[in-house]
């Protein structure tokens, strides 16, 4: 997915990088299988053209890049608008410039708006299609109203923030097996723990929000397209709810596990939501108004809560959150009291593993797998990532090892740099940062 921040910064998230250096763009070997490639092509128009604009009112269909990673390669099954793609039989294929990260995303190049994911895909046939079919919202997501938004949302990285999502999802699982009143009940009871989660965050409301109808809107396409049926799609949700008692990092990923559930019901009682869902929109209280009924007492919450296993499940929150604490002190060694390298950002494009977020408060967040270009260059770094401040002013590595060259390295990354920027000391004994050559 893509997602815009402010006119200068662009975002996108995927699960694979490479903290390799940037490849020239020099004339490669064909890296595709193209006969394979070909049944993607048509896998996504099967998918397009059996939902024909039913579930968002306009169809999906549109222009798709397979990507692959090592060679920056792209496969079209149409031709751009600049001439960046060149014809291989019935396909098109070309290099994506190294300014340009390659993601499972959505990405506006050579004067088309594209869907982008990298090979090689998924070898089962619903994850592929799930897949598919959450790219290809994302590069219509913009015209359907809802601009890309990634807030990260630190409070999902505290005890409390994730014991009241792990009982959410819980509930909601609940709610998929049940029936009648005892799915009205489940439901009730998840809402109210998303409230009991919100009320200790100010603000939280807003930034959940914000990423659901994006990222879970888009996790919620992708399962209702992509599944075989509805038996098919309900084992989805519950396998992504499930997933929220075992995933290590929340603030940037619970989307894709709320999303679709969230969604799912929805379409039980609010049949027209999608219809009339607007920007600003919290699924949640969707949820709750086509709930109906009294909502749980705030008093009554945490005994609810025990039905799900509320003890227990605090009692691993208490223990990790021990653990938080000494990951933090590791964190601020690393990127801020210790010696580092200070990349200012002013026309950031920034990729990174979504399930590798970390929150580390007024500091700013820890993004792993990371792959960032600027004017000065481009940065790669591996699954120990970079810091970006939380104004997304300025990147922090630790401090080079090896400072020779236009090619800089340290520990866990490596740095194109510029030939209009140098390296230059820093505040403190031991830092660095860049600067342009000159003036």
């Amino acid at each position: 997915m893509v997602m815009t921040l402010t006119a200068r910064f662009t975002i996108a998230c995927a699960a694979f990088f490479s903290a390799g250096p940037v490849l020239a763009q020099a004339p490669a070997a064909q890296p595709f299988d193209t006969v394979l490639a070909r049944r993607y092509f048509q896998e996504a128009a099967r998918i397009t053209s059996a939902d024909g604009g039913r579930l968002w009112g306009r169809s999906l269909d549109g222009p798709l890049l397979l990507a692959h990673l090592g060679t920056r390669m792209l496969l079209a099954d149409v031709g751009d608008s600049e001439g960046q793609l060149r014809p291989l039989g019935s396909l098109f294929t070309g290099r994506l410039p190294p300014r340009e990260n390659m993601a499972n995303t959505a990405i506006t190049w050579a004067g088309r708006r594209w869907a982008m994911v990298m090979v090689p895909l998924p070898v089962d046939s619903v994850a592929r299609a799930v897949l598919l079919a959450h790219e290809l919202w994302h590069r219509v997501q913009d015209s359907l109203g809802f601009r890309a938004a990634s807030p990260i949302n630190s409070h999902l990285a505290t005890r409390d923030g994730r014991l009241w999502l792990r009982l959410e999802g819980r509930a909601l699982r609940r709610a998929l097996t049940a029936s009648g009143a005892g799915r009205r009940t489940a439901l009730a009871h998840a809402v109210a723990f998303r409230l009991a989660r919100r009320a200790a965050a100010p603000g939280a409301d807003t930034l959940e929000a914000q990423l659901l109808l994006n990222e879970g809107l888009a996790e919620y396409t992708g399962i209702r397209l992509g599944a075989p049926d509805q038996a098919g799609g309900t084992a989805l949700v519950d396998r992504r709810l499930a997933a929220l008692d075992t995933i290590s990092r929340h603030e940037r990923g619970f989307a894709y596990q709320l999303g679709p559930a969230y969604g799912h019901f929805l379409d039980e009682l609010a049949p027209d939501w999608r219809a009339t869902l607007r920007p600003g929109d919290d699924l949640a209280i969707l949820l709750e108004k086509a709930l109906g009924g009294r909502p749980v007492p705030a008093q009554a919450v945490t005994a609810r809560a025990g039905a799900y296993g509320y003890a227990a499940v605090r009692k691993e929150e208490d223990a990790l959150a021990a653990r938080r604490r000494a990951r933090l002190a590791e964190l601020d060694r690393q990127f801020v009291s210790g010696p580092t390298l200070e990349l200012p950002l002013a026309a950031m494009n920034l990729s990174f593993d979504p399930t590798k977020v970390e929150a580390m408060g007024d500091r700013g967040t820890v993004y792993g797998s990371l792959r960032l270009s600027d004017r000065w260059g481009v940065l790669q770094c591996d699954a120990s990532g970079g810091l970006i401040s939380a104004d997304f002013r300025r990147a922090v590595v630790p401090a080079p090892s090896d400072t020779a060259g236009r090619r800089l390295t340290g520990p866990g990354w490596v740095l194109e740099l510029s030939p209009e920027w140098r390296l230059a000391p820093g505040t403190r004994r031991g830092d660095f940062r860049l600067m342009p050559a000159t003036p």
